[in-house]
């Protein structure tokens, strides 16, 4: 147990920090470049899908990016410690923070005005979250290409918005400016999927 508090204060004091930030920063800057006070439910829900979401891909797709510098991947295998735990273990911490981050976001629309309900819109704002950032993460494990990780999720966020709901179907991105949440659950168990996936893929590489 204490080996996995140690990865777990590890990751957040030299990795998580910087995400975290970065994530904080993005949300920060949402009233310099949209509008965020006195929104209705449609005019909410474009914020929350086209611009809150991008926190999504830049905690979840760096998790394998320690093992870039070739001294941290060779300790790493040289512990006793499964390389699959680690990655868990930096997953489920990112995501932790994605929850904090994204509730404190909608916290603060609330307090702007913003008309929308709380218990569907967060979930689907982690749903879109998850779905990118696994696409991100996946195609990195695939890959083992971070760039390539960070720009498959931008590809499908650009093709969501100009193909629209017509060739996406049940994965189009941004279903809840239209008043569909259904979309949200299939965005979610696909993004859960892609993670798991990804994660096996890269822990069967470094193993």
């Amino acid at each position: 147990m204490e080996r996995y508090l140690a990865i777990g204060k590890e990751t957040i004091r030299y990795h998580l920090i910087w995400q975290v930030l970065i994530s904080i920063g993005i949300l920060c800057a949402a009233p310099l470049v949209l509008g965020v006070r006195n929104l209705n439910i449609q005019e909410t829900a474009r914020v929350v899908e086209y611009y809150a979401v991008f926190p999504g891909i830049v905690l979840l797709v760096p998790i394998f990016l320690p093992e870039q510098n070739r001294d941290i991947r060779d300790l790493i295998r040289s512990k006793y410690t499964a390389v699959g735990a680690i990655y868990g273990i930096r997953l489920v911490l990112s995501i932790v923070v994605m929850m904090a981050v994204s509730a404190l976001f909608l916290y603060a629309l609330k307090i702007g005005e913003c008309e929308f309900p709380f218990d569907t819109f967060y979930p689907g704002l982690l749903a879109g979250m998850v779905f990118l950032g696994g696409i991100g993460l996946l195609s990195y494990a695939l890959c083992d290409n971070v760039v390539v990780g960070y720009m498959m999720p931008l590809l499908f966020y650009i093709v969501s918005m100009a193909s629209g709901e017509k060739y996406l179907g049940k994965f189009y991105l941004f279903s809840m400016e239209t008043g569909s949440y259904e979309e949200k659950w299939y965005l979610a168990l696909a993004g859960m999927l892609f993670l798991g996936v990804g994660i096996a893929v890269r822990s069967r590489k470094e193993s």
